[in-house]
């Protein structure tokens, strides 16, 4: 079966609408304005996205900043398993130097 264009589109000029066209305009302006609105709503609001991200980043460092030095300022325990002990198995096992 062959398709022509010709009578393809024939066929649909001889079809009638679907729905009204009455107001298209209307609303292809109105989504326009919405877009319009939501653009320069988002512009208003970047600064205070930037400022909270900054914020959020300045925080974060500073509470792993923190931890990490109270991590090192922290005195080693000493028990089996621990690097710093002497008598820890790791140590044991490399024999003298």
């Amino acid at each position: 079966m062959t398709l022509n264009i010709d009578d393809l589109i024939d066929r649909l000029a001889a079809r009638p609408l679907d729905r009204s066209l009455d107001g298209l305009e209307w609303d292809v302006t109105r989504g326009i304005a919405r877009r319009s609105a939501d653009l320069k709503a988002g512009a208003a609001l970047a600064p205070v996205r930037v400022a909270s991200v900054s914020l959020a980043l300045a925080m974060g460092v500073t509470a792993g900043g923190l931890a990490a030095a109270s991590t090192v300022a922290a005195p080693q325990q000493l028990n089996t398993f621990s690097v710093a002990a002497h008598l820890a198995p790791s140590t044991l096992l490399e024999g003298e130097r």
